[in-house]
């Protein structure tokens, strides 16, 4: 499996690389799956990419800055290496929300169900998103203020980047959003995003939907 040319089935991971400004050393990543649905090419790949990173700038602080999209073959790398299996893009720009000087630290996130259509869902969590002012805990957990309004930004950007013609219903590209079993049976194809509320992760934590199997 290459990344150059594809082929239906064939499956593929797309990594968005950050940091802040304020902390460039601190690197950390938001994985994707995607699966091919026709036949298609590395062009294909990078436009599914950027409109994800089109997504997520939409929905990240403005101190967060994008450094790198990477995409890969689902498969691991193979040895010896093959430099077909993976292609990297620069990135440059920040988020588009505003500064900001009372951003929540990089281990409290904002977790984003991946919808599917039977079985559990997915999650992303977004650093580099929350303020302060978006999280309370009232009971002692944290929570968000206006999670309707959370939801709101969340779809507006989704159909800002047009991220909707790579997944659900109105899916019209040759990859659609995917989550990928472990063992790469079950391929489900992500329908579409939905707020779930505020997550602790630690900024060590590498996740990824292969370390989770279903």
């Amino acid at each position: 499996m290459t990344v150059l040319s594809f082929a239906v089935d064939d499956r593929f991971v797309l990594r968005t690389i950050k940091s802040l400004t304020t902390n460039p050393d601190n690197k950390w990543a938001n994985s994707y799956e995607a699966v091919a649905t026709e036949t298609g090419d590395n062009a294909d790949l990078i436009s599914l990419g950027l409109s994800i990173v089109a997504f997520e700038r939409a929905i990240h602080q403005d101190v967060v800055q994008f450094l790198e999209l990477l995409v890969s073959t689902w498969e691991a790398d193979s040895v010896p290496y093959d430099p077909t299996s993976f292609l990297t893009l620069p990135l440059t720009g920040n988020g588009s929300v505003g500064v900001v000087s009372d951003l929540m630290a990089l281990n409290t996130t904002l977790s984003v169900a991946r919808v599917v259509t039977n079985g559990r869902s997915g999650h992303l969590f977004y650093r580099g998103v929350l303020q302060e002012g978006d999280v309370e805990a009232p009971a002692g957990k944290s929570v968000l203020v206006d999670r309707d309004g959370f939801q709101d930004t969340l779809t507006s950007a989704v159909d800002a980047a047009s991220l909707d013609e790579w997944m659900g219903p109105s899916a019209s590209n040759n990859l659609r959003l995917a989550m990928i079993s472990a063992s790469g049976l079950q391929v489900r194809a992500v329908q579409s995003l939905r707020v779930q509320g505020v997550s602790s992760v630690p900024t060590d934590h590498a996740w990824f939907n292969r370390s989770n199997p279903i």
